[in-house]
């Protein structure tokens, strides 16, 4: 079943590239002024969403899956075109 961009809420991209930047759901959370609940609950969605697990979690912080790291450039390109659109 193909899913369609329409049925994403696009502040999911926002905190996955925050994760990925930050690699830690309470500093990702902080950088976006909610709480880490609130980030873990995105992330629960974007799992579902994509299919993958994103994240693994080690003592070093969150470890992104290759799925998370293949889409990295892609959601720099995004958050760029929609700062430039803003």
């Amino acid at each position: 079943m193909k899913k369609h961009l329409s049925s994403l809420d696009l502040n999911l991209l926002l905190c996955l590239q925050l994760l990925l930047q930050e690699r830690s759901v309470t500093k990702a959370a902080k950088r976006m002024n909610v709480t880490p609940s609130a980030v873990s609950k995105s992330l629960a969605k974007l799992r579902d969403w994509f299919d993958d697990p994103l994240f693994v979690k080690t003592p070093l912080g969150l470890l992104p899956t290759p799925l998370t790291m293949s889409l990295e450039q892609d959601l720099a390109d995004w958050m760029q075109i929609g700062n430039q659109i803003l």
